[in-house]
């Protein structure tokens, strides 16, 4: 496997476009199928590897910080007739078992995020299905406050890991139909057994998706929930928004470096050395210097390297087993 950076912008997107209409943004998974982070396989039917992720990562990211004014997002597919049929199998295929393990993490990390935008940030989500969902495309949309599914006689949602792959789904499909969706316990386990998903009315009946929309309607009514979803989020008020700029970052042998972090990596011992730096200079004292700060402000800045080290040891650094965490200064 090659080495995998973690820093990214919506300039350098492959696989989603990000657009803001006053409080409204839309995230739009369309995959390019020969762009995949690794050779040796094409992601086909948005289907997504790590490289996929890690470009949502960094949208949600954005919308969080520089995007104040949004309360509602929207996460749809550019692709007629699929929304995402989950993690590429042949990527999985020919994975090592760690990379699978921080892969899923990753992932699983990533869906977390979009549930704490809503807990903490007021940002509404909803998955608009314009397709079938299976598997991780499924899982993505469970992460959403609401699941809009298209009418159309063909389009489904399905948790098929289990009946083709003889393996639980692995970025949280089960616990949130069962303990954040409410299905009853027998449904999902007919609903995990079931290879071709679920569509239709008999898919919101089930509690599997929140409305089922003909498609004749889909755009007017989708408007109309992103809307209404925006209206009623409770956002805080917090200023204009902090742009998140690139991080100055070096990699070098053994060792990794930025403003506040660094990393000594002891490959043969199996030892990183980490050391977080305080600030360099008095702490801000009032909200306001805060915010002229931006993504400058000690706080922010050093947790966007320390998380930047953490995700670069796990993926590229996976004989490393032992972190030493340090702070000076």
């Amino acid at each position: 496997m090659s080495h995998v950076d973690f820093r990214t912008d919506p300039g350098r997107y492959k696989h989603w476009r990000m657009s803001v209409d006053g409080p409204v943004a839309t995230l739009t998974l369309d995959v390019d199928e020969q762009a995949g982070l690794q050779p040796g396989y094409e992601l086909k039917l948005n289907s997504y590897d790590l490289g996929v992720d890690i470009e949502l990562y960094d949208a949600t990211q954005r919308l969080r910080f520089s995007h104040p004014g949004v309360t509602a997002v929207v996460i749809t597919s550019g692709k007629d007739r699929i929304f995402c049929a989950g993690a590429n199998i042949r990527m999985l295929a020919g994975a090592s078992h760690p990379w699978k393990v921080n892969f899923c993490k990753f992932t699983n990390e990533t869906r977390n995020g979009i549930e704490d935008a809503t807990d903490n940030s007021g940002q509404t989500y909803l998955a608009a299905l314009n397709g079938t969902a299976s598997g991780g495309g499924y899982e993505l949309a469970l992460a959403c406050d609401r699941i809009l599914l298209v009418d159309d006689r063909s389009s489904v949602v399905s948790l098929p890991e289990l009946p083709l792959l003889g393996v639980l789904p692995g970025t949280g499909g089960l616990t949130r139909v069962t303990d954040k969706r409410h299905v009853r316990r027998d449904v999902a386990d007919y609903f995990a057994t079931r290879a071709e998903g679920v569509g239709g009315r008999k898919a919101e009946q089930w509690r599997l998706v929140d409305e089922v929309v003909p498609r004749a309607s889909w755009e007017e009514i989708l408007s109309e929930r992103a809307r209404a979803a925006a209206q009623t989020a409770t956002r805080l008020p917090g200023g204009a928004g902090v742009e998140l700029t690139p991080l100055d970052k070096s990699r070098a042998g053994d060792a990794i470096g930025y403003r506040y972090v660094s990393a000594v990596l002891d490959r043969d011992r199996g030892v990183a050395e980490i050391t977080v730096s305080g600030p360099d200079a008095d702490a801000p004292a009032s909200m306001d210097e805060v915010r002229a700060l931006g993504d400058a402000f000690w706080t922010l800045a050093m947790t966007r390297e320390l998380d930047d080290l953490i995700l670069d040891l796990r993926t590229n650094e996976p004989e490393i087993g032992a972190w030493v965490l340090r702070t000076q200064g």
